[in-house]
């Protein structure tokens, strides 16, 4: 080869080279998430492969699991019931998984796909990290077969409660709720918001498997619920934790995107990394988005000024999490909303608002505690001939624990937390729901929470959220909306 050649092939490498983006650490990332207590043990503490070798041999549903076929449209009086319920009862090995795993510490799923048996990956059932070497694509394959074993959860606990076996299906709904406290446990947002959300609707299923078969569930089972499974799920501030996952993942995106000679913005690697974020749910605005971020990288904070920040915004956030639900420095702007919109951009599109985290974690207890007290109270009425208490006191104790009988979003001018609002109906109350009105009939007891609005709307509306409206725990919504004539959901 000729000098001038040689010159020529030299100076087209380093092109090349150049134009070769710079990948993120991901194997470092990696390395950090499966260090967190979410993952780290012995397979004597996990969940994760007995319940996912059970998935492996459970056969198909009778129909796809999606918005219109799972845990919280299932029921006995569904049209499908009769193949639904065969599905379920064809799957014993997935209910004594799940029931095995209520023992487990930890659902102990490692991050990463190469890091899961080669038989789970090809089932979806792993998370992919960094896919295609950038900390932009991340997936959580695995909460979508976990939809369709919580579908057969529930729909194999209705099968034994309607068949008489009561304690299997009450061990197995207790069992369901346990292995979804496991999940909520996990290290990135997304998963806890999904876990969650999957719980509450789990805690749902059980509160109407007790309104449905209270005749056949004795007094001793629902104290035994009350006082002893339920409040072991505990939401409370010092164990469900915050996602970690999301803080690694955020200040090694930050790592991606900035020159490693002075730390400086990479305009290239700012558009093509932002750009593809911002953009994912509108593809068309994605050239304008590119350029825009190509000027915002010229203004931008230092690489070392970013990651410092994302730390100041997670030390703030943890610092809030283990307040008092009502602390008056709660009202004070966080760190993550005083962030300059322009000189932070990077750190505001690579860390997600865990703030949300705050209102649902205290929709769950109000979730978790309100199961324990129609628990209690049912148990109350076993035991006096079918009769519930005038007050929930009564059922203090014997019945339920006490500190149960706590509603989050109850807080008055004495600082003192209050109990949930409970009475039983002297007339036919109607409650409106986001379905439609549903009616509570004279005689039946009442539970509920004042919800976010922190307003007492006399349980005369319903929202999942309490967002606008109380949060109705007993009678359970969803019976109420099967009564109805015509039934508000199928």
């Amino acid at each position: 080869m000729t000098r001038p050649a040689l010159r020529m092939f030299f100076c087209l490498m380093l092109f090349c080279l150049s134009a070769v983006p710079a990948f993120a650490d991901v194997d470092s990332v990696i390395k950090e998430l499966n260090e967190s207590p979410s993952v780290v043990g012995s397979d004597d503490i996990k969940s994760y492969k007995i319940l996912f070798d059970a998935y492996l041999k459970m056969s198909k549903p009778p129909m796809p699991v999606d918005e219109n076929f799972n845990l919280t449209t299932i029921h006995p009086k569904m049209s499908q019931w009769s193949a639904v319920s065969g599905w379920a009862e064809s799957n014993a090995d997935m209910a004594k998984a799940i029931v095995a795993c209520k023992q487990k510490a930890i659902i102990g799923l490692p991050y990463g796909a190469a890091n899961v048996d080669p038989k789970y990956r090809e089932k979806d059932l792993f998370v992919d990290i960094g896919a295609g070497g950038s900390l932009r694509n991340n997936t959580f394959n695995y909460l979508k077969p976990l939809d369709e074993i919580c579908a057969f959860a529930t729909a194999e606990t209705y099968r034994l409660m309607e068949a008489g076996k009561i304690q299997d299906g009450l061990d197995l709904c207790v069992a369901s709720t346990a292995v979804l406290r496991q999940f909520c446990d996990r290290d990135f947002l997304q998963e806890k918001l999904y876990g969650i959300e999957l719980l509450s609707a789990m805690l749902s299923n059980m509160r109407d498997v007790f309104y449905a078969y209270r005749e056949k569930i004795s007094s001793e089972q629902f104290s035994d619920i009350a006082s002893w499974e339920i409040p072991f799920l505990r939401p409370d501030r010092s164990r469900l934790f915050m996602p970690e996952g999301d803080r690694i993942v955020a200040t090694e995106l930050i790592n991606e995107v900035f020159r490693a000679s002075d730390g400086s913005a990479d305009p290239k690697k700012f558009a093509d990394t932002f750009a593809e974020i911002q953009s994912r749910e509108a593809p068309l605005t994605r050239f304008g988005a590119a350029k825009r971020w190509a000027m915002i990288a010229a203004v931008h904070s230092s690489r070392e000024d970013s990651i410092n920040k994302i730390k100041l915004i997670f030390d703030d956030w943890w610092r809030r999490w283990r307040w008092d639900p009502y602390d008056p420095m709660l009202d004070m702007q966080t760190e993550f909303e005083r962030m300059n919109p322009i000189r932070y951009a990077a750190v505001l599109y690579s860390v997600q608002d865990v703030e949300t985290l705050f209102s649902v974690r205290n929709q769950l207890r109000v979730e978790v505690n309100g199961t324990a007290v129609a628990a209690g109270i049912c148990g109350y009425s076993r035991a006096h001939s079918d009769t519930f208490p005038d007050q929930t006191e009564k059922a203090y104790n014997t019945y339920m624990r006490k500190a149960s009988d706590f509603d989050p979003f109850d807080k008055h001018m004495d600082q003192s937390f209050h109990p949930f609002i409970y009475r039983i109906a002297s007339a036919r109350q109607s409650v409106d729901t986001p379905e439609g009105r549903v009616w509570v009939e004279p005689g039946e007891a009442i539970l509920y929470s004042i919800g976010q609005d922190h307003t007492d709307n006399l349980a005369q509306k319903h929202t999942n959220d309490g967002a606008a409206g109380d949060i109705v725990m007993w009678p359970p919504i969803k019976t109420l909306e099967r009564r109805a004539n015509p039934p508000l959901i199928p």
